[in-house]
């Protein structure tokens, strides 16, 4: 039997870069392609003095590691958290919706690679934990990165042609991932 020392101090190093810590029940949604965001999802704000902020999602990647007999379950997806996802009353525009939608599938797009760089990648029982670790802030940084070059190529979704462009491309990466859409992958360590 494979024993890991310190799953909790994993967990907790990966719990605490999410944006999500603190939420609970309800106020957590699940990245869903049978389930698209709603303005319900968001709360109503103001944002004075902007011209182009219309909404913000706030989603992150929960990362989770559990060991199961020989095997180490990665359980890995997207949630937004609704009571820090905001709305301006006076931009409840539907490309607005959709642009914010796309954000969240960036966030599911990360997650699937996070779980694609895990069950492809080659572990021991010595250096899993740091490599894990590694992986999940590296796609946390690279989902940041993309995120702020969407709302930037896109003018927060004012310029309708690159807004296109983006939703063909998050697309595509969702498309290319797809077989990395279940929450959990299943690994056995090396010794």
């Amino acid at each position: 039997m494979i024993r890991l020392l310190s799953f909790k101090t994993l967990a907790l190093a990966c719990t605490a870069s999410l944006l999500l810590a603190a939420a609970e029940g309800t106020k957590l949604k699940t990245w869903d392609p049978a389930n698209k965001l709603d303005w319900s999802d968001f709360r109503d704000t103001a944002f004075a003095g902007s011209k182009v902020r219309a909404a913000i999602t706030n989603s992150g990647i929960v990362f989770t590691v559990k060991q199961q007999d020989e095997d180490i379950l990665v359980t890995c997806y997207s949630q937004m958290d609704r009571a820090h996802s905001y709305v301006d009353t006076a931009k409840k525009l539907p490309r607005v919706l959709l642009h914010e939608q796309y954000h969240f599938n960036i966030t599911e797009y990360w997650s699937r690679r996070l779980k694609k760089d895990i069950a492809t990648g080659h572990f021991t029982v010595k250096n899993f934990k740091q490599k894990a670790i590694d992986l999940q802030l590296e796609a946390n940084t690279k989902c940041k990165e993309m995120q702020v070059e969407y709302d930037t190529e896109t003018k927060h979704s004012i310029l309708k042609e690159e807004q296109k462009k983006w939703e063909q491309k998050i697309d595509d990466l969702l498309k290319k991932t797809e077989q990395y859409s279940d929450k959990t992958v299943a690994l056995t360590l090396q010794s």
